[in-house]
């Protein structure tokens, strides 16, 4: 195997350094309107952490869709359920789909979607570099 081919192989952002960090106070992305994919153990880890059964957090933050448990954000305008005046109130459970932002397969397709992205999202392109295996690590964690 030949280097030219190996890096013909590779995804553009193995082949450059992606810099991202939270911005204090930003929370733009718990606005965004959309869905947010709660798995068994995301419904678990939110509801122990809120203190309350699986069952109360389904009745209460999520609906089902397509066989999946999804909170709705941005609808009628409103952002997260869990988002409070101080950031995520379930910052230390959120789902897998909140932890791995913004490296989703949708923003990682091209260079050009991760800029079209860092327009909304002031973090990206700022901060630390980020290791080629911490972002296959989070494509990995969320899987849509």
């Amino acid at each position: 195997m030949t280097i030219w081919w190996y890096f013909k192989i590779m995804k553009w952002w193995e082949k450059e350094p992606l810099r991202f960090e939270c911005q204090p106070d930003c929370f733009k992305c718990c606005t965004k309107p959309g869905i947010v994919h709660f798995d068994r153990e995301d419904i678990r880890n939110a509801a122990d952490y809120l203190g309350v059964s699986p069952a109360e957090l389904k009745k209460t933050f999520l609906i089902r869709d397509d066989g999946e448990w999804v909170l709705e954000v941005g609808e009628d305008g409103a952002p997260c359920s869990f988002l409070t005046d101080k950031g995520c109130g379930i910052h230390e459970s959120k789902p897998k789909q909140c932890q791995s932002y913004p490296f989703w397969r949708e923003n990682m397709d091209s260079k050009n979607m991760w800029k079209l992205v860092g327009g909304f999202c002031p973090g990206i392109d700022i901060g630390p570099m980020i290791k080629i295996d911490t972002i296959k690590s989070f494509l990995k964690k969320f899987r849509y």
